[in-house]
């Protein structure tokens, strides 16, 4: 299934233009519904202000509610052709299921030279996993049992009588 791009934008929309119908979905206080693809992933393309320059950094950070630090976030450097674009698409990757939730809230950040921030804007973003959302693959030890040579355990007793000391 194919979900639209959604497009977030650092600036407000006005009721006066004629183009924030179209981007009603952009609006800060607005909740933003987003679907992770069968990639378990989420595709936005964010629309660069004004003063953004090439080397700046634009970041978006989704937290959960109840969290204190990001689940998913993603960084990008401009370049002098992102610039001219106006645009960049960043991906938010990993996407699963959350115990309580799947409520977030989405940070949009430009940051200039020396980290500061220039610009920034926060959405409101109900994050949907794709299917069974994403599992991190299981890491097993091939070799099942640690080979114990003479050289560990001289190691091992000889720490230890050190640790009396």
């Amino acid at each position: 299934m194919s979900y639209p791009l959604v497009r977030l934008n650092f600036a407000l929309q006005s009721i006066e233009d004629p183009l924030s119908a179209a981007m009603a979905h952009t609006m800060e206080y607005d909740t933003l519904y987003l679907f992770a693809n069968a990639q378990h992933e989420v595709r936005l393309v964010c629309v660069l202000p004004e003063g953004a320059h090439e080397g700046d950094i634009i970041s978006l950070n989704a937290t959960h509610l109840l969290a204190r630090d990001a689940r998913y976030c993603v960084e990008h450097i401009l370049s002098l052709e992102d610039i001219e674009i106006g645009h960049v698409s960043l991906v938010l990757s990993h996407i699963g299921f959350r115990d309580d939730s799947n409520e977030y809230v989405l940070q949009l950040m430009l940051h200039g030279l020396h980290a500061t921030l220039k610009d920034s804007a926060e959405f409101d973003v109900i994050i949907t996993p794709h299917e069974s959302g994403y599992l991190a693959p299981i890491i097993t030890n091939a070799t099942g049992t640690k080979s114990h040579s003479l050289r560990h355990y001289f190691t091992h007793f000889s720490s230890s009588i050190l640790s009396f000391f």
